[in-house]
């Protein structure tokens, strides 16, 4: 697996990659190589720093493996046929979680081996030492919350013993499998944080739209209620403690559009500077907070903008980012993991056209080892670039996306994909490597993604311009897109396909039947059709049964009080609008968008006279749920897609004495009929 580059590293790190020469047009690429499963993924340093685990095909599913850094001796840690060993971490220096769903079903079972793949075990099935009342209770929903800093016998989790939704805090023994109650839920906490030394700081209630943020000062002390926000207006909600476990990191949108990241005194109940914020783009994720054990303390945080950014809050590994970056011109490089001492850094260089590869940078050595490409039959040069673009949708508010334009191809007259993305709320394009995408791209078509109203990332205030809004003004910023884009000369108006899955698929179907004069075909994969069904779905929800409801309500919409507007936007009520060639894909398992999606609009499309196999299709997987995510069911799915844009759309002309340079995107209102 390791392979040495034997290069000695300068302050600079002056290394160049070398990349094979672009080529003219790209031979169509293999769909096995564009959705098989990755060479690895997820490679992550053992605390310590010893162990290196990573996830690794075998028998074409996604297993765990650990490497001793010491022997470099491999282990395969999971041996699994059925599914895919879907995550991990390390809760300590030689075990490790890892989670994995039976046949798409969301029903994620948390297991835990050591490093040597000893001692196998569930702890979705422990029982805890101590619980409200009783001995020796059964504990269900075991998650985790995070690792208790130089402790590698123990880990925080949630679980309920009690109330069905409201977590209790458990400190899990890693070598007994037994949980101590550390914090019991004092009322409606839905979540907590934490602080480095294992005690539950702050308390998160949410209750039909109110917000209210509960504190205490350590593990003995009387909780505090510290704010209370309304659903809409300004809040700050905590992320991660610093190594001080007084500082507190917080993201907030008080006095701006989107959320920022600051610093918060939980000795003084005081907001502190303010860390990182973007005027466009949302900051403030917890996962995207850096925190570096050796250092004890934040050193930085990463976020989604046009592209991802890195924002260094300690010098030296600012330092180390800038030397990287003059090794890598080509693609963007993350400082993935830092071992133990910080001695060896994980290190990742990914672009749109590259899934990426791992490397290890030897601090002591100063030495560069490549350990592993994630995508090693693909080259760069043949796929696509993505182009940050925007456009201003009819009622002038500025709609952020991606334009993906063919290789070899002239920006010119091209057959397009408008590829909306599921959610909706939440979510959002970004950019990077999609496969998807490059499929799209490869096979000659320009893509068109667009974070649409309702996405996340740009601002509390554009989430909320799509509530309610499913069939309307989000799919408007579609087909103003689509507008944007013929008005450029860039897209074919005779040969634009719609395709999105989830909510992207509720948008493919809304997008044939109020728009059929748009489109020239559709590719529905796992999306929603009646909007009544959906608000119905338990499985939509929180876990709470009261607050999953109240959301659905809020965002979708009250089947009672907006009955009209539901039935008007809903797809499966208009079949007999759809004119154009149609390819439906749904799995049996699928607890979001259940199968009826589907098969009420197959029956609703053949009451309208249409002929499955001719007019349509309609493809099911028995032991798949939303999205197929065993390899060999989504190779065939991408087939039949590559087959059906094939006969339907009819792209296939390669102009090999045809070069695409830089594109200019212009700015510039939709142009409405």
């Amino acid at each position: 697996m390791r392979l040495i580059l034997s290069l000695f590293i300068a302050s600079t790190l002056a290394l160049r990659a070398a990349e094979p020469a672009p080529l003219p047009i790209p031979p169509e690429l293999p769909v096995a190589d564009l959705f098989g499963l990755s060479a690895i993924s997820q490679m992550q340093f053992s605390p310590g720093g010893r162990y290196l685990a990573a996830l690794q095909p075998w028998e074409r599913r996604m297993n765990l493996i650990v490497v001793d850094l010491q022997t470099m001796k491999k282990t395969q840690i999971t041996s699994m046929k059925e599914n895919d060993v879907s995550g991990y971490f390390w809760a300590g220096e030689n075990r490790i979680f890892f989670f994995m769903d039976e046949d798409g079903k969301e029903q994620v079972r948390l297991h835990s081996v050591d490093a040597d793949g000893r001692n196998l075990s569930s702890p979705g099935e422990a029982r805890s030492s101590q619980t409200a009342g009783k001995r020796g209770g059964e504990l269900r929903g075991l998650s985790p919350v995070g690792r208790i800093q130089g402790d590698n016998d123990h880990y925080v989790m949630q679980a309920r013993a009690n109330k069905p939704s409201r977590p209790d805090i458990y400190h899990y023994n890693l070598h007994t499998g037994r949980s101590r109650l550390h914090a019991l839920n004092p009322g409606n906490f839905s979540s907590w944080i934490v602080d480095r030394a294992g005690v539950a700081r702050f308390g998160i209630e949410f209750e039909l739209g109110v917000t209210t943020l509960h504190y205490r000062d350590n593990a003995k002390a009387e909780w505090e209620k510290l704010a209370t926000f309304q659903d809409g207006e300004p809040y700050w909600t905590p992320l991660v403690f610093d190594g001080d476990n007084q500082t507190l990191f917080i993201a907030s949108n008080f006095g701006r559009k989107t959320t920022a990241v600051y610093r918060y005194d939980t000795k003084n109940r005081r907001v502190g500077e303010l860390v990182h914020g973007d005027d466009t783009y949302d900051v403030g994720a917890a996962g995207g907070i850096i925190f570096n054990e050796a250092l004890n303390r934040v050193i930085g945080l990463t976020y989604d903008a046009d592209y991802p950014r890195t924002v260094w809050i300690d010098k030296s590994f600012a330092e180390i980012q800038r030397g990287l970056d003059a090794v890598f011109p080509d693609t963007l490089v993350s400082i993935a993991r830092a071992a133990g001492d910080n001695s060896k850094l994980l290190i990742r260089s990914f672009s749109d056209r590259n899934l990426g590869s791992y490397y290890i940078l030897d601090q002591k050595r100063q030495a560069l080892e490549k350990l592993a490409d994630l995508k090693p039959n693909l080259v760069p040069a043949q796929l696509a670039a993505m182009h940050p673009i925007k456009y201003v949708a009819r009622d002038g508010l500025v709609i952020h996306g991606y334009l993906t334009l063919p290789v070899g191809r002239a920006a010119k007259n091209l057959p397009l994909v408008v590829h909306p993305h599921g959610g909706p709320f939440g979510p959002r394009d970004i950019w990077g490597f999609n496969p998807e995408v490059q499929f799209y791209a490869n096979r000659g078509f320009a893509v068109l993604q667009m974070n649409f109203r309702g996405s996340g990332g740009y601002g509390d205030f554009f989430e909320r311009a799509g509530y309610k809004k499913w069939g309307l003004e989000m799919q408007d910023d579609l087909t103003d897109g689509v507008k944007w884009a013929v008005a450029q000369g860039i897209a074919d108006p005779k040969r634009i396909v719609i395709s999105g899955a989830s909510y992207g698929g509720f948008a493919t179907m809304a997008g044939l039947v109020y728009t059929p004069e748009l489109y020239c075909a559709g590719i529905n994969y796992v999306g929603v059709t009646d909007i009544n069904m959906l608000i119905d779905s338990p499985n939509l929800g929180m876990t709470d049964a009261r607050n999953g409801e109240w959301w659905r309500r809020t965002r979708i919409g009250d089947p009672f009080k907006d009955k009209e507007r539901i039935k008007a936007t809903s797809p499966v009520n208009f079949a007999d609008r759809v004119r154009v060639p149609l390819l439906m894909a749904y799995g049996e398992n699928d607890p979001r968008v259940e199968i009826a999606h589907g098969s009420n609009l197959v029956r609703a499309l053949k009451s309208a006279g249409r002929v499955e196999g001719r007019d349509f299709w309609f493809i099911t997987e028995k032991h798949e749920g939303h999205g197929f995510r065993k390899e060999e069911k989504r190779i065939a799915f991408y087939t039949q897609v590559d087959d059906f844009l094939k006969k339907y759309v009819g792209v296939g002309g390669r102009n090999a004495d045809v070069s695409v340079g830089p594109v200019e995107v212009l700015q510039q209102p939709a142009k409405s009929n």
